[in-house]
This record gives C-alpha cells, structure tokens and sequence, in this order.
C-alpha cells in the first residue's frame, strides 16, 4: 500500500504544482470490496471549487493511466477531493503548510500530564512540533515529537459565538471573550478560561488566576476563541 501512494505523489505533484495545486495526500485503502485511490489537492492560492476537482478528476486519471508499469494490484475507484477546512495534519509537508495556524493534536504519551493540545503551531523543525498552548489561563511553548502524535489536524473552532448551555458546555475550561453590557470593576472586555457557569452566571479565571463572576444578564456576547 505504501509503494503504491509513494508512486503516486511522485507522479502527480510535479503536474499539480505547475497547475498552481498542491498534493495534500494520497490515500490507497479498502472500502467494503473495492479499492479506492484517493487524491487530497488543495489550491496554492485561493481556495478550492468543484469545477477545479471535476477538471483535476480527469486530469489526475490520465496521469494514472500513464504509469508503467501498472503499480495498482486491481482496479480501484478514484476520488478526488479537497482536504477539507479541518484537514489531517500527516506528513511533514502537512506540518510545515500549517505553521502559523492553529492545529489540534492527540499524543500517545502524555506531555505535561495532558493527552491532547490545541494551539498554534510555531514552528516545525527535526520532525519537532513547538505549539503556543493555553495551560490554566497561561502561554507555554511545547514540543512534540512527531512520532508521539497518535493524529492532528487543523482546528476549525478558532472563533465560536456562545449562546446556548451546550455552547457553554462545549467551551467550558477553554479560553473565552466576554463583552459586557455595563462595567463591571471598570471594564466591559473580560478574557480568561471559562472554569465554571451557571444559569445565573460565567466564571473565568483571568491570566493571574484571578476569578469573576459575571452575571449573563450583563453579557452582550461571549465567544472562544484561540485567536489569543
């Protein structure tokens, strides 16, 4: 499986990239009783359209066609598509396009007492990862060694509006912007983790540990975000 993926990339990103596309990932795995190839291709500028994967479809099967020998054991289907806005972050490649946004990543060995991260991704370096992370209201910097991460991906939840208790509940100890209607100590902007909520109220805990509580009939707009 991994000679036949090897082969493809090696065939078709030279042709995507002078077609202004990059290769994401190729991906040649079994599907009920059919083979299926499928190709990952974002644009290297703007974002992707269906008519720019209907016309990659046909181009990349006449690339295909072209390969001798024939490096597919049996007939497969192709599938062309984009990675999508939560892509899977896999190989090296995929890393180094990521730095500079905000990534989520599942370890397979602890760091820190944490089985999972979300942050920015710094830099990409020795098959390192160094991530800006929100630990208890606090920046740290953390790296991760690429072979202790079980699977990443890019974060998509880099801006939520929070109405709702599920909203709430989903937000609950990450980071959160509260607006207010009125002052409160003399401010109307409040940024912190949301530690604790209640019909009645928000509780964060700012970045000196400092705890307060804002009633949510003050509250103009809450929102996470991981654009800190």
């Amino acid at each position: 499986m991994a000679k036949v993926t090897e082969n493809v990339q090696e065939i078709l990103k030279p042709v995507l990239a002078t077609k202004g596309f990059d290769l994401w990932d190729v991906l040649y795995e079994k599907q009920d009783s059919d083979f299926v190839l499928r190709v990952l291709v974002d644009r290297v500028d703007g974002e992707i359209n269906m008519d720019d994967l209907v016309m990659l479809t046909e181009l990349i099967g006449n690339e295909l066609d072209k390969i001798t020998p024939d490096p597919f054991p049996q007939a497969y289907l192709l599938d062309v598509s984009s990675p999508g806005a939560d892509r899977k972050l896999q190989q090296p490649a995929n890393f180094k396009w990521a730095v500079g946004r905000f990534i989520e990543v599942d370890l397979n060995n602890p760091i820190a007492g944490f089985e999972k991260f979300t942050g920015q991704l710094v830099s990409f370096a020795d098959d390192t990862l160094t991530m800006d992370v929100l630990l208890k209201t606090k920046h740290q910097l953390i790296e991760v060694d690429l072979d202790n991460i079980q699977q990443a991906h890019l974060s998509i939840s880099q801006d939520r509006i929070l109405t709702s208790e599920e909203d709430y509940e989903w937000a609950h100890h990450k980071l959160v912007h509260i607006s207010t209607y009125q002052k409160i100590d003399g401010r109307k902007e409040f940024l912190g983790e949301l530690s604790d909520f209640t019909p009645e109220s928000l509780i964060i805990t700012d970045e000196s540990d400092n705890e307060l509580t804002i009633p949510r009939r003050a509250v103009a707009q809450a929102r996470q975000s991981n654009d800190f």
